[in-house]
């Protein structure tokens, strides 16, 4: 199973947790009307491309589709800049950042933000995204929490499925060794069935035939 294969940079959660595919060529990427790609416009290779201006009314759904439309089109100062304060600082100390490889052969799906309880300054909103390849697609749920700051609703952490078949974790953006951990602890349970398979003796079947004399 391949998990975002746009690596640790987008946080180490979506990283090398599994094999990697190659996209299908003619995969073209479609969103719902209500998650029209924002292009960036095309800028002098001398210039600094700025990220896309936000208001501070937008909705956490708005910001999350931003966020995500930003990542498809591998456009990293909008998605670093839709990070809270605390969590660019906290990235910045680990030598981390959001700049990802672009996959615009991908289709994601926002859905209604919900409220946490007993936490106005806080919201939870749940994403599909897809990725097409030349053998089908797949597709991963995620929620995002973020935290209203004065410039508005920023993401603060993301809750994925990092096991087949395990829970979901959270990954808090603003604590990136915690991060580190799942992502380390993720790849560790992946690999050990692999491991398990490969010190298993071979089978008649797949055993080297006799050779006669």
């Amino acid at each position: 199973m391949r998990s975002f294969a746009i690596g640790l940079s987008f946080l180490v959660a979506f990283g090398a947790l599994g094999c990697s595919k190659k996209p299908a060529a003619d995969a073209t990427a479609s969103n719902t009307p209500s998650q029209a790609p924002i292009a960036a416009a095309q800028l002098p290779a001398n210039t600094q491309a700025q990220p896309i201006a936000v208001p501070s009314s937008a909705p956490p759904e708005q910001v999350v589709t931003i966020f995500l439309n930003a990542l498809r089109t591998g456009d990293s100062p909008t998605t670093e800049s839709l990070l809270t304060t605390k969590a660019r600082e906290e990235l910045a100390k680990h030598e981390l950042s959001v700049d990802v490889q672009s996959a615009p052969n991908a289709v994601y799906e926002v859905r209604a933000a919900e409220g946490v309880p007993g936490d106005p300054s806080g919201a939870h909103v749940s994403s599909v995204w897809t990725e097409k390849f030349d053998d089908g697609e797949e597709k991963y749920e995620i929620v995002w929490a973020l935290r209203r700051q004065q410039e508005g609703w920023r993401l603060a952490g993301m809750a994925m499925q990092l096991i087949p078949g395990q829970p979901m974790q959270f990954l808090n953006f603003e604590n990136p060794e915690d991060m580190l951990k799942k992502k380390d602890d993720a790849i560790a349970a992946m690999q050990a069935p692999a491991a398990e398979t490969a010190q298993q003796p071979a089978s008649a079947a797949t055993q080297p035939a006799a050779i006669e004399r």
